[in-house]
């Protein structure tokens, strides 16, 4: 009997970062087993049910931080491995995620080929090998990252394009092609698709889409939710590309992915938000006044002790079959208005 597939726990609560994360392993091909959470307490969860070979988690997280994740982790599923994503490790962090059982240290932006390395290692690290991983360097530019996919697929161009059809960055040139008139036609058929990939895989949509024109042939593929990649050959050599791109346009979306996540993470969260305003009355609150005033009554009530109490009131109150109740019960129970006139 074969051996299970190695099951990895991606925590973070950044969903770009995680289904970047989570894309890079499935596309790998090597079978892993990937469930991805938001925050340190739902992973927890996930280590009750069924126990992991890996844990990819951020540092700064909502609620429970990465290294108290860690830590509970470890006592769930001593044997288990991890990978931390983080900023600037302190050698103070090191250390004690060191002792926690970390392979790696990620720093976003993360580039796939190093994260698929460093998950390979870890899944398959026995406990009497050292464990600890140097701090991968920062991720190649986006610049970089679209220069390099035009040398290897030797296309004319290559562009990221943001989600107000405008070149963000690019790697070569155009002539005689007004992208200016292109690109929004472009970005309304990428929201198409994006509306179909999502109806095909909801948690991680992909798609590319190939154009053949007169002087060029262009190729696109998302990049997230918003922003897209648009490569482009000489008439007539995109269609022979394809399988090329399909390689390679790919895992340079993700790892572009994973360089725009870090370039917009988030500041610390505010302090405290401002109250929601009230909610308007509807009509249902005008129809059982005596709800309401008992939903009002119960603000603040541990929410147990309060559905408790409502409950033996209500079977107090029930009549010996249990069927009906009589006016003067529903009256009591709010359900009808003591005014017959209100009805």
């Amino acid at each position: 009997m074969s051996d299970p597939s190695p099951r990895i726990l991606l925590v973070d609560d950044q969903r770009q970062v995680s289904r970047m994360l989570r894309a890079s392993l499935e596309l790998s091909g090597l079978g892993y087993t990937v469930v991805d959470v938001a925050s340190g307490e739902e992973a927890l969860l996930e280590l009750g049910r069924a126990p992991v070979d890996l844990l990819v988690t951020d540092l700064r997280l909502p609620g429970m931080s990465g290294l108290d994740l860690l830590a509970k982790s470890r006592e769930m599923n001593p044997h288990a491995r991890a990978i931390v994503i983080t900023g600037q490790p302190t050698d103070e962090i090191q250390a004690k995620a060191q002792a926690l059982g970390v392979v790696a240290f990620l720093r976003k932006p993360i580039g796939t080929t190093f994260f698929l390395e460093a998950v390979a290692r870890g899944v398959r690290l026995s406990e009497d090998e050292t464990p600890i991983v140097p701090v991968a360097e920062e991720g190649p530019r986006i610049a970089d990252l679209l220069t390099g996919l035009r040398r290897d697929l030797d296309a004319e161009a290559v562009f990221l394009i943001d989600e107000k059809s405008n070149v963000a960055t690019r790697a070569g040139s155009l002539s005689g092609l007004d992208l200016s008139a292109v690109l929004p036609w472009l970005m309304t058929t990428f929201s198409s698709a994006l509306r179909v990939s999502h109806l095909l895989s909801p948690e991680l949509p992909g798609n590319l889409q190939f154009f053949a024109g007169e002087k060029y042939d262009l190729y696109l593929t998302n990049i997230g939710e918003d922003n897209a990649l648009l490569v482009a050959f000489k008439a007539q050599q995109g269609a022979s590309r394809a399988d090329r791109v399909m390689e390679l346009a790919r895992p340079v979306a993700l790892d572009v992915l994973s360089a725009l996540s870090a370039e917009g993470e988030p500041s610390p969260r505010p302090r405290e938000a401002e109250p929601p305003p009230p909610e308007p009355e509807s009509p249902a609150d005008k129809l059982q006044p005596g709800l309401v005033a008992a939903s009002r009554k119960s603000k603040g009530q541990n929410p147990d002790e309060f559905w408790t109490s409502a409950v033996r009131e209500t079977r107090a109150l029930q009549t010996p079959d249990g069927d009906a109740l009589t006016y003067e019960q529903a009256v009591k129970l709010g359900l009808l208005p003591k005014d017959p006139s209100q009805g």
